[in-house]
């Protein structure tokens, strides 16, 4: 599976990660910190997608 992430270090230093195609976002205090919680994340929204049935 691939998607595209965007990844910043905000004003007050933290680092931002986003899947812009699912529309989810993270922070973290490193970039590795960001990027692994995004995936995290990510796990679970594909949990709940997949349990949540279509319309």
């Amino acid at each position: 599976m691939q998607f595209e992430v965007e990844v910043y270090r905000s004003e007050t230093g933290e680092w931002i990660a986003t899947a812009v195609q699912y529309n989810v976002t993270v922070k973290g205090r490193t970039e590795p910190e960001a990027l692994a919680q995004l995936m995290d994340k990510l796990a679970s929204h594909f949990k709940t997608a997949a349990k949540t049935p279509s319309p």
